[in-house]
């Protein structure tokens, strides 16, 4: 794996993880020395971060910056979040499958929607963070970060194989039911709507309707950041991804990226800009964008 200079910054990667974590983690996420504002979209899937060097600051809900530089997680996204990330920023981030967090963390995901939560509070019991922190950061490429955080996150799925075998694994919906009506999903398990709700809830941190919603908008971005939109697609775009029309899809663009998708395309072609996170080569989009 080529990583890159610190004076060709900033530069992100995105590594497929090894088969025995591809059912819990989408992807890893490699930030190298990229400093400055930035503007993460929302997402349905939560995170698992640590910082190599550097640190980042979010706004919290009384408008105060705060330095984030110790691991942390977070639930998924509903809205989009501004921050900024001190010079020489560089972390690794696990982006877990929606639906996959329990396998994980004990924690309710949807205490974590719209939260960063440093991982000493929400694994408490996980004792060899600490010490994996400093691994990371004893190691000098992308390829060891990815080697430490895989180990580590295998070792904690064994260890917690009894607990999800004795019936506490997360519920999983396969995205493919989310297009039938709730009482149908609710029947094809056996249970009631209520029910269905309650266990979509846990396993998510969002509601079937959240997660339907999200489920458009992730369709429509993979598709603008795996190929750039010709004249009249955004049209085409928004009913292959679901949308009513072109109106749709923009009020939730606004809502989960702060700009309608031709603007956002627009801005993420400066490689230094607020929106740089949707800017990937070749091969990372591959990962990133893809389905299922």
């Amino acid at each position: 794996m080529r990583d890159v200079d610190a004076i060709l910054a900033p530069m992100r990667l995105a590594i497929a993880p090894p088969p025995q974590l591809a059912a819990v983690v989408r992807y890893f996420h490699v930030e190298l020395y990229s400093p400055g504002a930035v503007l993460v979209p929302a997402s349905p899937c939560p995170m698992l971060t640590f910082f190599i060097r550097g640190g980042t600051r979010f706004v919290d809900g009384g408008g105060r910056a705060r330095l984030h530089a110790e691991p942390f997680v977070t639930g998924p996204m509903s809205q989009h979040t501004p921050a900024v990330w001190e010079p020489g920023t560089t972390f690794i981030s696990a982006v877990i499958e929606a639906g996959q967090f329990g396998r994980l963390f004990d924690v309710p995901l949807a205490e974590l929607r719209d939260a960063v939560v440093l991982l000493a509070d929400a694994a408490p019991e996980w004792r060899g963070a600490p010490a994996l922190e400093d691994r990371l950061r004893g190691s000098g490429d992308s390829a060891g970060w990815v080697a430490l955080l895989c180990e580590a996150l295998l070792q904690r799925l064994a260890a917690r194989e009894e607990r999800l075998a004795r019936g506490q694994a997360p519920f999983m919906l396969p995205p493919a039911l989310l297009a039938l009506p709730t009482d149908e999903i609710a029947t094809r398990f056996g249970i009631s709507v209520r029910q269905l709700e309650r266990r979509v809830l846990a396993s998510y941190g969002q509601s079937i309707r959240d997660g339907r919603r999200m489920m458009r908008y992730i369709r429509a971005l993979s598709h603008m950041i795996a190929a750039p939109l010709r004249h009249g697609g955004l049209t085409r775009l928004a009913v292959d991804c679901g949308y009513h029309d072109q109106a749709h899809m923009v009020r939730d663009f606004v809502q989960y990226t702060g700009m309608a998708p031709k603007a956002l395309m627009e801005a993420a072609g400066d490689a230094s800009g607020a929106l740089r996170l949707l800017r990937y080569d070749e091969a990372s989009r591959a990962i990133v964008t893809r389905e299922g």
